[in-house]
C-alpha cells in the first residue's frame, strides 16, 4: 500500500486517477475531487491537502481531501487554523482497514498544522465510527435536507409550504428574472451581496478569488452554476451551486434585503430545483440544517421547500485544546468589534 500526500498539482497524472476514483465511488461528492481542491490552491488563507492510497498496481483505493483555513496571517496563522473536510473519506468497498490507514495518516499531518479538524459528513459513515473514535474524534449530530427532484413537478410543488408557493408566484408577478450568472462583473456584484449578509451576521466568507476560480474552472465543465435573480438589470439575489453526479449542492446564497419583499430567496431555490430536474439532476442538497433540537431559522426556511431531513453528523477533533479556547475567544471578540 502506497500513501501519497498531495499539496499541489505537480502530478497531473494523479489528477485523472483521483477524479476517476471519486466519480465511480457510490458516495463520491464534488468536495473530494481534485476540482474542489484546485479552487483553494492559489490562496494565502487556505491550504488544500489530500491523502491518496494506492495499491501495488497503482490503482487508487482511498481518497481523503480537506481544506486548511487560516483566519489570520503569520505569525498567528497556526493559532487560528482549522481543517474542514466536506464529504468524508472515500474507500474502496468501504474497507475499514483502508479507513484506519488513511485517517491516521491524514490526522498526523493536519494535527501539526491546525487547531482542530472537522468532518462534515454528506453520507452515512457509521461503518467508520469506531475508527474515528479510536483516533479521539467525537461524533456530533448534524442535520441536512435532501430534496428528491426526480419526482414529478406537481408532487414537488405540493411539498412546498403554501406560504412559499405564494412567494414564488409573487416573485414572478414582481417580474423577477431568474437566470445563470454569465459574467465576472455580475459574479462580483453577487459576491458583494454575500459579503453584506455575512458582515451583518458576523461570519467570515471566502475571498472572491475562490468563487472566481470556480467560475473560471468549473463552470465550463458544468460542475458549478452561479444563479441570479434580476429586477430589470439589477441583480437582487443569488445562489452558488455545485453540480456533480446528479446532485446539486447549495453552496452559498443570499439577496439584497432592500428587495426581500419581492421574494428572490423563495424564487431561486425552486427555480434551481426545476432547472436541475429538467437537466437530468436527481437530488438537491441544502448543505446543512443545524443541530437537532436546537432552534435554527435557516432550517425552518429550507424545510418549507420539502425534502427529507437526514442526520449524517460530524466528526471533530481538537488537536490543540489551549489554542482552541484562544481561537474561540478571538472569534467572539472579532464578532463583537466587527462593524455591520
Amino acid at each position: 500500500m502506497k500513501i501519497l500526500f498531495v499539496e499541489n498539482f505537480a502530478h497531473p497524472d494523479i489528477f485523472q486517477s483521483w477524479e476517476r476514483f471519486v466519480e465511480t465511488h457510490p458516495a463520491g461528492t464534488i468536495f473530494q475531487t481534485p476540482h474542489y481542491f484546485q479552487l483553494f490552491a492559489d490562496q494565502k488563507k487556505f491550504k488544500p491537502v489530500a491523502v491518496l492510497l494506492r495499491d501495488e498496481d497503482q490503482n487508487i483505493t482511498g481518497v481523503l481531501s480537506g481544506i486548511i483555513q487560516y483566519q489570520v496571517k503569520w505569525p498567528f496563522k497556526s493559532m487560528t487554523s482549522r481543517c474542514i473536510v466536506i464529504g468524508g473519506p472515500l474507500l474502496k468497498d468501504n474497507n475499514p482497514g483502508l479507513l484506519s490507514i488513511i485517517l491516521e495518516e491524514f490526522d498526523k499531518f493536519v494535527s501539526k498544522k491546525t487547531v482542530y479538524t472537522q468532518f462534515r459528513n454528506l453520507f452515512d459513515i457509521s461503518f467508520g465510527k469506531s475508527i474515528f473514535a479510536g483516533l479521539n474524534y467525537t461524533f456530533e449530530d448534524h442535520l441536512n435536507i435532501l430534496v428528491d427532484i426526480s419526482k414529478p413537478e406537481t408532487a414537488l410543488w405540493k411539498e412546498v409550504h403554501k406560504q412559499k408557493r405564494y412567494e414564488i408566484r409573487r416573485a414572478a408577478r414582481e417580474n423577477l428574472i431568474f437566470k445563470p450568472i454569465t459574467s465576472i462583473q455580475d459574479l462580483a456584484t453577487s459576491y458583494q451581496l454575500l459579503k453584506t449578509i455575512y458582515n451583518r451576521i458576523k461570519l467570515p466568507v471566502f475571498p472572491f478569488r475562490v468563487f472566481q476560480n470556480a467560475f473560471d474552472l468549473l463552470t465550463p465543465k458544468s460542475l458549478a452554476v452561479f444563479w441570479g435573480a434580476y429586477l430589470k438589470d439589477e441583480l437582487v439575489g443569488t445562489m452558488y451551486t455545485f453540480c456533480y453526479k446528479g446532485r446539486i449542492y447549495d453552496y452559498f446564497a443570499g439577496s439584497n434585503s432592500d428587495h426581500n419583499y419581492k421574494f428572490p430567496n423563495s424564487l431561486i431555490p425552486w427555480q434551481v430545483m426545476m432547472w436541475g430536474k429538467n437537466n437530468g439532476m436527481t437530488l438537491f442538497d441544502w448543505g446543512g440544517a443545524g443541530k437537532p433540537g436546537v432552534p435554527y431559522g435557516v432550517r425552518d426556511y429550507k424545510e418549507k421547500f420539502g425534502g427529507q431531513l437526514v442526520n449524517f453528523g460530524r466528526f471533530e477533533k481538537i488537536h490543540k485544546p489551549f489554542l482552541f479556547q484562544i481561537a474561540k475567544a478571538t472569534f467572539k471578540t472579532w464578532q463583537y468589534v466587527k462593524p455591520r
